[in-house]
């Protein structure tokens, strides 16, 4: 909550950005602010927790009937369920500024389940490496930056040139903070088609991802 004071302040007050449907003032810009912090917490959330995912369970991986993936799960459904209250909270901060909800609000867990399907493939990913590669958990912070200020949180897509927004999309939180505020903030139906590319594909991350796993998990006992 600190944090979204000072981007609103020095975004909203200072900087004065505004995106093409914004029709409130600064209490709306908050509302835009929060929605895509609440999206990027959730994937930040789960890239520096696995990185310790492994390394800090050793008692686990000595037993070979545990599933080790498991741990995968509850490290995203912990960050799915801190994500939950917050957008609780987003929705009674629009009650509280006057905000009017319509139907297509009852659609809001799909942008957020299509990012927990992405989520749980990069925590395979993640905490499979970093049995390996001891520094990726102080580069996981540099990343989690990165996917911040690269993706449409603090400023409008529209901002940047054209040539740079495939770049942009590249960031797996682009699309569901687009869909979460269309969804919740704009009253807008979300585009089906683009939501179901993205499910699938972060299935299927999610699958390769797990891949990777089992054959990583192989060497852990042996790292640790």
């Amino acid at each position: 909550m600190l944090m979204l004071a000072i981007y609103t302040f020095v975004f909203g007050f200072i900087l004065e950005i505004r995106w093409p449907v914004q029709e409130g003032g600064h209490a709306e810009f908050a509302s835009i602010l929060f929605s895509g912090m609440i999206m990027h917490s959730f994937l930040s959330e789960c890239l520096m927790q696995s990185t310790t995912l492994i390394s800090g369970n050793p008692q686990y991986v000595k037993k070979v009937v545990f599933p080790l993936e498991a741990l995968a799960w509850v490290t995203t459904s912990t960050a799915l369920f801190q994500s939950i209250i917050s957008i609780a909270v987003l929705f009674v901060y629009l009650i509280v500024i006057g905000h009017e909800f319509h139907w297509v609000v009852l659609l809001f867990p799909l942008p957020v389940f299509a990012l927990y399907l992405m989520c749980i493939g990069i925590v395979w990913f993640v905490s499979a490496a970093a049995v390996y590669l001891k520094d990726l958990g102080h580069i996981m912070g540099v990343v989690s930056t990165i996917l911040f200020f690269m993706a449409p949180i603090l400023y409008p897509k529209d901002a940047l040139p054209n040539e740079l927004l495939p770049f942009l999309y590249l960031n797996p939180i682009t699309y569901p903070i687009e869909q979460l505020r269309d969804i919740v903030l704009w009253n807008q139906a979300p585009d089906f088609a683009k939501l179901s590319i993205y499910l699938v594909s972060g299935f299927l991350f999610s699958w390769v991802g797990l891949l990777w796993f089992h054959r990583a998990r192989k060497g852990f006992a042996d790292v640790l």
